[in-house]
């Protein structure tokens, strides 16, 4: 073999060796890489809130992330999507988390839809009191208004009862419409927290309940949240005073002061009646013939037969007052 053509076959095989090392180490490198990232389920598309996940494999792919810096508690898993419904839009590239669905599995019905901690309850609706329908989308948020009404300006009164209030149900859809139309709803289901069911039920009870919608992803309260008929036809703008009925019986200028004290006086008991404490007399005239001789006794006698006076002239006592008539013996 000539020099030439060993040459030749030592630099082919050097680059051989060359090339099959270079390939060793980039896919070392290549694994070491892959070893070192994370991979997170992202959308391919942008989607609604309440949508329903059907088929994940169509709306979801995965994207890597370096270890560390991947999104906290992302899903990573297309079974983890399966059946589930959105609780907030998303847009390309955005990956999901347990917290952003609802449902459980391929599990249907409210009771799997209810959040932890929370009670399903239904409100009556119209077009007018929801917002033409907008306010019953399920997985919107709303704020719950109450109207309570009075014979009084000052007891009527409409206040934001409840604000970001998640809704389940209009009626028995748990779905929006996939056109995105409203839904007109006779009854919607809220969720809400145990004692938010009582100020409800009573409010639903005492007047007119209606839901204003709220923007997606709105975190705002409103300071004042009470407004009386009185405030509303004087111009004043609402307030966060006590309810009506304890401001009219504890702050109000025109509330009737009570009645003074009445002050009995003692009655005097009369004086007793004057008895007369004398005792009574009873005259007794004897008229004594001795001879030629006559001489008139006259003497007194109480009631126990007591000679009490006596005298033997014609001249008589002065008749006491309390005496009976003389008996004559």
């Amino acid at each position: 073999m000539k020099p030439k053509t060993l040459v030749l076959m030592g630099v082919a095989i050097a680059c051989g060796l060359g090339a099959s090392y270079m390939t060793s180490r980039l896919l070392a490198e290549r694994n070491t890489d892959d070893d070192q990232k994370v991979v997170v389920l992202v959308a391919k598309k942008s989607l609604n809130m309440g949508d329903t996940i059907r088929s994940p494999e169509e709306i979801f792919h995965e994207k890597k992330f370096v270890r560390g810096d991947e999104p906290k508690d992302a899903i990573d898993s297309m079974d983890q999507l399966k059946n589930r419904i959105l609780k907030r839009p998303l847009r390309v590239g955005d990956h999901v988390t347990p917290d952003d669905l609802l449902g459980d599995g391929d599990r249907s019905g409210l009771g799997y839809v209810v959040p932890d901690g929370y009670r399903a309850i239904g409100v009556r609706v119209n077009p007018e009191s929801a917002a033409s329908g907008w306010a019953t989308l399920p997985l919107s948020r709303v704020d719950l208004i109450s109207v309570v009404r009075s014979a009084a300006d000052r007891t009527t009164y409409s206040q934001i009862l409840l604000e970001n209030v998640l809704v389940l149900a209009a009626d028995s859809e748990m779905r929006r419409d996939d056109s995105g139309k409203p839904i007109q709803a006779q009854v919607v289901t809220l969720a809400l927290k145990p004692e938010d069911v009582l100020k409800v039920t009573l409010a639903r009870s005492l007047g007119e309940l209606s839901l204003s919608l709220r923007k997606v992803n709105a975190k705002d309260k409103v300071d004042s949240t009470k407004l009386t008929a009185e405030a509303l036809k004087t111009g004043q703008g609402p307030s966060n005073d006590d309810p009506p009925e304890t401001v009219a019986s504890s702050k109000s200028p025109e509330t009737t002061p009570p009645p003074p004290p009445v002050v009995e006086t003692p009655v005097k008991p009369d004086d007793p009646p004057v008895v007369d404490t004398k005792p009574a007399l009873t005259r007794f005239i004897r008229t004594i013939s001795e001879g030629g001789n006559t001489r008139v006794e006259v003497f007194w006698m109480n009631d126990r037969g007591e000679v009490v006076l006596s005298e033997v002239s014609g001249d008589h006592p002065p008749r006491p007052s309390d005496a009976t008539e003389p008996k004559n013996k």
